[in-house]
């Protein structure tokens, strides 16, 4: 009997977590504590008193809820798919400490850099307006793409959820990771050369939906609440969530096809409908691709651990 019991506190404690896990959510209190940080010093330095208030009520309904899939596969006995949803209740954090760090950004009153980005578009040899207007000549083309744009907020939130509740840890904590460091690493960028679009830097009239973010982001940087402004501009999360999305369904064979094809339409869309200037969606691409790359190196590095 005591060599029984002996044998039964020496084995390992089988719902204990991987050390890839633990350093994974090492770093994800890291960069939630420091984007929570921000956003508190913000607001009382002048933010919106509903913007805490927001975040407590995103967080308290979807954050329980978010465990639902990890409690079922830890019940299932499938740990590391486990693992792989416990990136869920981070997600959660991230879309309420996102948005609510992007407003505060366009309340430091940093002078808008739209000339510069025209300047820069116009010497990489592009003009918004003229791709634009060649669109309007190509009706068909057109119609596509601008119906692709708004598709980022269907493509997005399968891409965050399905991997997860699949329970495909690679790629969910791969996405998870890539999507924290592109944000982190792009809120100095978007926070000191913020932009309204090239509808402003050019001059133009824009659409109803531009000419309401445009009075939304002046809204914003005068310091008073508002919601549903895009207020990044350069670099364009519509092509860093785009790009994400696809490589976080690539493993999904039946949806590899439609969300590579879907992104691509995305990255197009955010130039040919007059949304971002080139140079946004170029330094999107880039920050997608260095963002993965951390991200696969960080989660390797973790798997040696």
């Amino acid at each position: 009997m005591s060599e029984t019991i002996g044998t039964i506190e020496q084995a390992p404690l089988r719902y204990s977590f991987s050390a890839k896990m633990k350093r994974l959510h090492r770093f994800m209190v890291a960069a939630c504590g420091l984007l929570f940080s921000i956003c508190i010093a913000g607001s009382l330095s002048g933010g919106a008193d509903s913007d805490w208030k927001v975040l407590v009520l995103a967080v308290g309904v979807l954050f329980p809820v978010s465990f639902l899939p990890s409690i079922l596969w830890h019940d299932a006995g499938q740990h590391q798919k486990r693992e792989a949803a416990l990136t869920l209740p981070w997600i959660v954090l991230l879309v309420a400490l996102i948005p609510w760090a992007a407003v505060l950004s366009g309340r430091l009153g940093m002078p808008l850099r739209d000339g510069l980005f025209a300047s820069m578009d116009s010497h990489l040899g592009f003009s918004v307006p003229a791709i634009v207007g060649w669109m309007s000549r190509h009706s068909q083309i057109g119609a596509v793409l601008d119906h692709s744009y708004p598709l980022l907020f269907l493509l997005l939130p399968v891409a965050a959820v399905l991997p997860a509740a699949m329970g495909l840890s690679p790629t969910a904590e791969r996405f998870l990771v890539a999507n924290t460091i592109a944000f982190v690493a792009a809120f100095p960028v978007f926070a000191l050369l913020p932009a309204i679009g090239p509808w402003a830097g050019y001059h133009l009239a824009g659409t109803v939906e531009q000419r309401a973010c445009e009075i939304a982001i002046a809204t914003i940087r005068s310091g008073h609440p508002t919601t549903g402004a895009g207020i990044v501009c350069f670099p364009s999360f519509h092509v860093v969530w785009a790009v994400l999305s696809a490589a976080a369904l690539w493993p999904i064979k039946p949806l590899r096809i439609p969300a590579t094809i879907l992104a691509c339409l995305i990255v197009i869309s955010t130039v040919t409908t007059g949304w971002h200037y080139v140079v946004d969606s170029l330094a999107g691409l880039a920050l997608a691709g260095i963002s993965l790359a951390c991200a696969e190196r960080f989660l390797r590095q973790s798997n040696k651990v």
